[in-house]
């Protein structure tokens, strides 16, 4: 089940704009949280630092996705068992 849900995330992701691998409110906030570092660090450190933050957010995204498919799964399964 967990590979059919995976497929529909990545079937929905592709139809997205590609700026919108993550949404922009969760961008927004790791632009928010990273704005000191980046009059801290060079440019290209800076980068690679925002680059990993958007992959762990994009990561996490995909995995809070799949939790809730297989959570209302089960619960529209209880609710027709009732």
């Amino acid at each position: 089940m967990e590979k059919m849900i995976r497929k529909l995330y990545c079937n929905l992701v592709q139809e997205l704009d590609p700026a919108d691998a993550i949404s922009r409110e969760m961008r927004e906030e790791i632009l928010g949280l990273l704005k000191e570092e980046e009059q801290l660090l060079d440019r290209k450190e800076y980068e690679r630092y925002r680059d990993m933050a958007f992959l762990v957010a994009s990561a996490a995204e995909e995995y809070g996705f799949e939790r809730g498919f297989q959570y209302a799964f089960h619960l529209f399964l209880e609710c027709i068992r009732s």
